[in-house]
């Protein structure tokens, strides 16, 4: 690994646990590229900026808020009186934004990363003057790709896709532990709860003994509803769910829109087999031969596949393993691998 001096500014939602997210980055890149981690915890006060300028200056990027002004402003100090470093907001939807007008001073770069699907990234950043202006974009589905290379020079535009921790991330000692009658689904943002409703509702007709346990944000709760089979849980402990994902049969992933999940990669390191709807960047995560892939909105078809695997454990077992094996793929070293060769072309 080169030696370039790479500052990683780090934003952390709530909902990721301490082994996830893609924050994990700036730890790994702290240590393999020796690497620098800005963090900015507290926003700016209302004594220095007032409710109505905030307003203002986030216009065209609604998650834009006082925090990012924060870190933004400590970014900025460091372009100012450093050269030659290389500045990546982890979080480019929410917290790059003003730092894009200092861009290339004193030889300093900008990098930002995106998660979001197209069609979310047109309602979070709805103007594109400071993205026109950053050294790179990194995207972390290919869908991403050529909405991006209509806004930069295609040759500015990266896939490299999310990392997981596959030491913390792992199988059980034996796959016979696994409950198999559990069936696991985890999250929130661009879940398919309609077609998860019916894939329990049929489910409860065709093989009754199936559980489900539902992982997801109380918001979300009264769109998943209630039912005998169900186990609703929100604000899970890491050690909780790292044994659901363990302990589990398979991992149930209805979507309406995907790039990198969290979810998914943390399920396949686990070694547990996914039916997941086919849609967005899954392709540049799953396979195949760990995870049936069905088409979006039917219910139907992903039951069959789900009542398909229940009752084929040597199938499951053989998903599990290629499961952990793709997954290896995405560990943190070998995304941090990836992101220096973006950073060794954009310096």
């Amino acid at each position: 690994m080169n030696d370039r001096g790479i500052r990683f500014i780090v934003f952390r939602y709530h909902h990721h646990s301490p082994h996830s997210g893609y924050s994990r980055l700036a730890e790994y890149g702290k240590s393999e590229l020796k690497g620098e981690v800005i963090h900015t915890t507290k926003p700016l006060p209302n004594s220095v900026i007032r409710e109505r300028m905030v307003r203002r200056l986030a216009r065209g990027t609604p998650a834009y808020n006082r925090l990012a002004m924060a870190a933004e402003l400590k970014v900025a100090w460091r372009m100012l009186t450093e050269r030659e470093h290389i500045y990546h907001f982890l979080y480019g939807e929410a917290t790059y934004h003003y730092t894009s007008l200092i861009n290339n001073f004193r030889s300093n770069r900008l990098v930002a990363t995106f998660h979001l699907p197209p069609s979310g990234i047109r309602q979070a950043v709805q103007v594109n003057w400071h993205l026109q202006r950053l050294s790179a974009a990194v995207c972390v589905g290919r869908n991403q790709q050529d909405y991006f290379s209509q806004i930069l020079d295609p040759d500015r535009v990266f896939f490299v896709p999310l990392g997981i921790d596959t030491q913390y991330f792992k199988p059980p000692a034996s796959f016979e532990t696994r409950d198999p009658d559990l069936c696991l689904f985890v999250g929130d943002n661009y879940r398919d709860f309609p077609t998860l409703r019916g894939v329990i509702e049929l489910l409860a007709y065709r093989r009754p003994k199936t559980r489900f346990t539902v992982v997801t944000s109380s918001r979300s709760i009264e769109l998943v509803g209630s039912h005998p089979s169900v186990t609703l849980c929100t604000g899970v402990p890491e050690p909780e769910l790292l044994n659901l994902y363990r302990s589990a049969a398979l991992m149930i992933m209805p979507l309406h829109d995907a790039t990198a999940n969290n979810a998914i990669l943390e399920s396949m390191a686990c070694g547990l087999p996914l039916v997941i709807t086919d849609v967005g960047a899954v392709h540049d995560y799953v396979t195949s031969e760990c995870a049936s892939l069905i088409l979006p909105g039917d219910s139907r078809r992903m039951s069959d596949a789900v009542l398909g695997l229940l009752e084929d454990p040597v199938q499951r077992k053989r998903m599990s393993e290629q499961c952990r094996e793709q997954a290896l793929n995405f560990s943190w070293p070998k995304v941090v691998s990836q992101l220096d060769s973006v950073y060794a072309t954009v310096a």
